[in-house]
Parts: C-alpha cells; structure tokens; sequence
C-alpha cells in the first residue's frame, strides 16, 4: 500500500469514527434531555386509546390483555379483513342502500378486535369534507357501523399471546355513496 492509500484510508477511519461519535452523543442527548416532557394529566393515554367506557356497540366486550393492542399507531388492516380487504368492500357496496342519503364527507370507524374475534370499543367520528366533526345521517351512519361490524368481517391476530388488535376504517362519502373505504 502507497503512502497515499494509507493516508486516504486513515482519513476515511478517522472520519467514521468521528461520526459514529456524533451520532452516539446525539442520540444519548435525545434520550436524556431532547425528548419532550408529556402533560400526563392532559395526555393520560397511549395513542390510538379507545375507552371501555365507550360500550355504543358491544355491552360484554372483554379485552384480552391489558398491552396495548397490536396497531395501536397504525391499523392492522391487511391481517384483520377475513378473507382480504376486497370481500370486505364487496359486503359493503352489495348491502349498502345509499338511496335516501346525500351526504358527502367522512365516517371514521374505530375499535378493538379481540384475540377470540370479537368486536368492542367502537368509536365513531362523523366528519365533513374539511375534516370537521359534523353530523351525518342517523340511517347512514346506523347502516355502515352495522355492515362493518358484522363479526364475520374480522379475524383474530392469533399468536403466542393473547393480544387485541386496533382497527379503523373511514368511509369516504359523497351524495351519499360510499366512494372509498381506507385503509
């Protein structure tokens, strides 16, 4: 190796050395003063909380454990659908009588999924097109809760533990019609 090739490669070791350092000290800064103080009186609860107290859907709903639910920052919709997410899109459009509706906004549906399959806690956000709570349609909103909570919809995230799973679905709704269902 030339005096050059040893100089470079110093360089380059010396370099990653002082960055690995940086990135060490950074990250020890963030976990002892960067991070933000949480108001635990104002935030008592985890994101994605739904109250048991909240009994709109299920009176007997037990949950599985006391964890958080599996999803509980994201929906675990690609293994909660039974049967995939298209047979649950076509039960909705099939039985769906959108006739007498003419709303247009969002219906966000959320709530817990069991480890036996069950189905509680539901939370119900009815929003308009500027993502405003708002007040849509008893029969619509009567109808798309009862649709997606049929138990056939849903499986169970079976594991080595028993855990509950978080899951949300929002209809996007225009005259009435259901155009979208996300996720």
């Amino acid at each position: 190796m030339t005096k050059n090739g040893i100089l470079k490669f110093s360089l380059y070791f010396l370099l990653g050395v002082v960055l690995l350092g940086v990135s060490g000290f950074g990250l020890l800064y963030y976990q002892v003063k960067g991070k933000f103080e949480v108001d635990e009186e104002k935030y008592p609860h985890h994101i994605g909380y739904l109250s048991p107290e909240n009994k709109d859907f299920s009176e007997n709903f037990q949950r599985c454990s006391d964890k958080l639910p599996i999803g509980f920052y994201h929906s675990t919709a690609p293994h909660s659908y039974k049967n995939g997410k298209p047979t649950f899109r076509r039960h909705i459009l099939n039985n769906y009588k959108s006739d007498a509706f003419l709303d247009t906004g969002f219906l966000n549906l959320r709530f817990l999924i069991d480890c036996e399959g069950d189905l509680g806690d539901l939370e119900v956000n009815e929003l308009n097109s500027d993502l405003e709570l708002t007040d849509l349609s008893d029969g619509m909103v009567d109808q798309l809760v009862s649709l997606t909570m049929q138990p056939t919809n849903w499986a169970s995230l079976k594991r080595k533990e028993s855990r509950d799973a978080y899951m949300y679905i929002i209809f996007k709704l225009e005259n009435g019609k259901v155009v979208e269902i996300l996720p």
